[in-house]
């Protein structure tokens, strides 16, 4: 099973496209921040499933459905945009925000605390616009991953190189992570 992983497309469909183009998977996973663009994803790509989850951005209501759960080849998966968990951004002296280590590392404690209270095997979550793996080597379970922003526009940089995240599932259960930037050649040749 291969799976492509986007999140904070932010107005991008178009290199989604390209992304999904390009890796021909057997589905998608969208955490946020733009899943209106989805809807261009799913009507090129039709034949493959997406399962979406709202960002920050996507909708101001409270009580939306934040997480999603799936099960995918035997893994339980829980699905987040992020923001309910990486909340404790400074403000820097040029007026943009950042996530401190501290910050980081406590998300990261209650994303862990929170997947073994309810035996999940994969986090996967967008929000900070940053790729990221982590995988805890104290519990069996406990993978968490950030595919990245696979918009190209960020108000908070200007323009920034679009990544997405892969996960292969063997039919054995392993686990095969990576994480693509789309490279200026392949912006270049947009449909």
């Amino acid at each position: 099973m291969k799976i492509l992983i986007f999140s904070d497309s932010h107005r991008d469909s178009t290199t989604m496209c390209i992304a999904v183009e390009k890796e021909q998977p057997d589905m998608i996973i969208y955490l946020g921040d733009g899943i209106a663009d989805t809807e261009e994803v799913s009507r090129r790509h039709h034949d493959i499933k997406i399962i979406k989850v709202l960002g920050s951005l996507d909708s101001n209501k409270d009580d939306e459905e934040w997480v999603k759960y799936a099960e995918i080849c035997g893994k339980r998966f829980m699905l987040a945009h992020g923001h309910t968990f990486y909340n404790n951004y400074v403000m820097n002296q040029d007026g943009t925000y950042v996530l401190t280590q501290t910050a980081m590392a406590e998300a990261q404690q209650s994303i862990l605390k929170f997947m073994s209270e309810n035996n999940i095997d994969i986090t996967l979550h967008g929000h900070i616009h940053e790729p990221f793996l982590y995988n805890s080597l104290t519990q069996p379970k406990g993978w968490i991953m950030c595919p990245g922003r696979i918009g190209r526009a960020a108000s908070d940089v200007g323009f920034a190189t679009p990544m997405y995240g892969v996960l292969k599932i063997k039919k054995s259960g392993a686990l095969e992570w990576q994480f693509v930037e789309v490279d200026e050649a392949e912006e270049m040749a947009r449909p």
